[in-house]
């Protein structure tokens, strides 16, 4: 055995870029004379298998032994820091995303670095630890894979295996597959060496935004209904590359990729699995971590706020907190009115259509939760005629002739098929008159309610509240207590003035009582009152006195 005392000599086999420290420790291990690693690293005093789990101590020992950079040792060193779980390049990776024992090669880079080194020469490059690294960015030709040994651990010895495998990777270099490297894979190289260009993948562990850019480009190109494992290596390059384009923009490239993907029966069902395929399968069943929490939760949201779920159903492992849209079923569910009410407001709104074919109500678009809240205002805002009396607090016959002299309208109601008030344009006439109340003199006891003014001066209603509006009538109060028209209060004696004054034939009082059929002292009374009005008429020679009706 040839041992190497550390502390005496420093051997000069400088570490190459983007070499792993493994396949350093295999040229280190020919360099000394040796045939195996296990043997040089039982020499310097630990186990192989330790320094291919990744230990810092190590990698400084071997480093200093081989005068490699250390730094660069362990940068490009793959490190086991959980089951599954490694690190490389400051990057996180799993068991799937990475060729941890099996040899992936450019041939020709093999044959190229014998060419210039020797056995010495040839060694693994980081890149080629990575699935999703297929082609070689110098020679544009696929990478091949070394025929494993049947005990995993002899897998790392580099040189060890090149050699044993020299004929196949000759084959393999005159039969390699030409094509050029991805946009993809650049950016995956380039995060190896720190680069950063993507802020919405950079924030992703690198492992996720690999297998994003895959799984996403893949039912891009393939659709929904086929299965990934059915995927070639190269459909996986470039849906790699597919996948990598549309995320270009980030998270708003993500949401344009996947409403792309959502199939118009989404209106009326929800089928985000059938739509979403492989894609979906991948967020549903992969087990990546809390890193991966926050893709599934951006993806979770997207449906949530595309598809008709129902409150409390569940996706991604959470539930909906509330729909964000509604199939006609749903909304008119959530509306509380009947399906047949519910098509005849859509059609009149512009928001579906009927299908010639089976004459059926059919959505444009999904009902979003606003378009419904909008729908329950409008719907409950609309009155009837009885509702619409009750908040203008006046007979059937006044709130017709208010609409019939364009104070308040109505509109023909697409739910019910009857004409209806809106709420807020009788809550503005009220408003208006509102605005007009101004303090009562003489404590308001000369004031009288508009409902009792029509009746003392047989004028109808709708003439008192234009004057009202006209600002004809200046003395006006309201009563808190009372609701709609019936709360205001004139003054009566403003009013008899305000009103137009009618050339009408006199009668005498005792015509007047003949006609009523009351006595004397009744006909003063109703003058008293206000009923009558007595007035003096002057003519030549003599003057009389003639009733009006009040």
């Amino acid at each position: 055995m040839c041992t190497i005392e550390s502390d005496h000599h420093n051997l000069a086999l400088p570490l190459k870029h983007f070499e792993t420290a493994t396949s350093y420790i295999s040229r280190l291990t020919r360099y000394c004379g040796l045939q195996e690693p296990t043997v040089l690293c039982l020499d310097f005093g630990f186990h192989w298998r330790d320094f291919v789990r990744g230990d810092d101590c190590l990698f400084e020992k071997i480093a200093k032994i081989g005068g490699a950079c250390p730094t660069d040792l362990k940068r490009w060193a793959i490190r086991t820091v959980d089951k599954n779980r490694f690190q490389v390049s400051g990057q996180k990776a799993t068991k799937t995303s990475l060729v941890r024992s099996r040899l992936r090669v450019c041939p020709r880079c093999v044959i190229d670095d014998h060419c210039n080194g020797g056995e010495y020469g040839v060694f693994r490059r980081v890149g080629w630890h990575f699935w999703s690294i297929r082609t070689c960015a110098i020679h544009n030709t696929a990478l091949v894979v070394i025929p494993p040994e049947l005990h995993t651990i002899h897998n790392y010895d580099f040189v060890g295996q090149v050699r044993k495998n020299w004929t196949f990777i000759i084959s393999q270099a005159d039969n390699a597959t030409s094509h050029k490297p991805t946009e993809f894979e650049g950016y995956i190289l380039d995060r190896l060496e720190g680069a950063v260009s993507n802020p919405f993948l950079d924030s992703l562990p690198l492992y996720v935004a690999a297998r994003l850019c895959e799984v996403l480009g893949f039912v891009m190109q393939n659709g929904p209904k086929r299965r990934i494992s059915e995927a070639t290596d190269d459909d996986l390059r470039l849906a790699g590359q597919a996948g990598f384009e549309a995320l270009r923009r980030g998270e708003e490239g993500l949401y344009a990729a996947l409403e792309a993907m959502v199939s118009p029966v989404a209106l009326r069902t929800v089928r985000h699995q059938s739509d979403f395929g492989a894609f979906f399968e991948w967020l549903r069943t992969s087990s990546m971590g809390d890193d991966f929490e926050m893709l599934r939760d951006k993806v979770r949201d997207f449906i949530f706020r595309t598809y008709p779920f129902r409150e409390g159903d569940t996706v991604l492992g959470k539930t909906c907190p509330s729909p964000a849209v509604f199939t006609i079923s749903g909304a008119w569910q959530s509306l509380g009115i009947q399906r047949h009410r519910m098509n005849r407001i859509l059609l009149a709104e512009g928001l579906a259509h009927t299908d010639i074919a089976d004459k059926s109500v059919r959505l444009h678009e999904g009902l979003k939760s606003e378009a419904i809240d909008d729908l329950r205002c409008r719907i409950s805002s609309r009155l009837n005629a009885i509702d619409a009396q009750s908040v203008m607090g006046v007979s059937l016959e006044a709130l017709n002739q208010l609409r019939d002299h364009g104070l308040i309208t109505t509109t023909l109601d697409a739910l019910d098929q009857i004409p209806k008030f809106e709420r807020d344009e009788l809550e503005r006439l009220l408003a208006r008159l509102n605005a007009r109340v101004t303090k009562p003199k003489s404590g308001g006891k000369d004031m009288v309610s508009l409902i009792e003014a029509t009746q003392r001066v047989r004028c109808p209603l709708v003439d008192i509240v234009k004057l009202l509006l006209r600002g004809k009538l200046t003395h006006l109060c309201r009563d808190a207590e009372v609701r709609g028209l019936a709360a205001f209060r004139i003054n009566l004696s403003e009013l008899r003035a305000a009103l137009p004054q009618f050339e009408m034939p006199g009668v005498t009082k005792g015509d007047a009582s003949r006609r009523l059929r009351v006595n004397y002292p009744t006909i003063n009374f109703l003058i008293t009152d206000g009923v009558l009005i007595e007035r003096r008429l002057f003519q030549i020679g003599r003057t009389t006195g003639s009733l009006h009706g009040g």
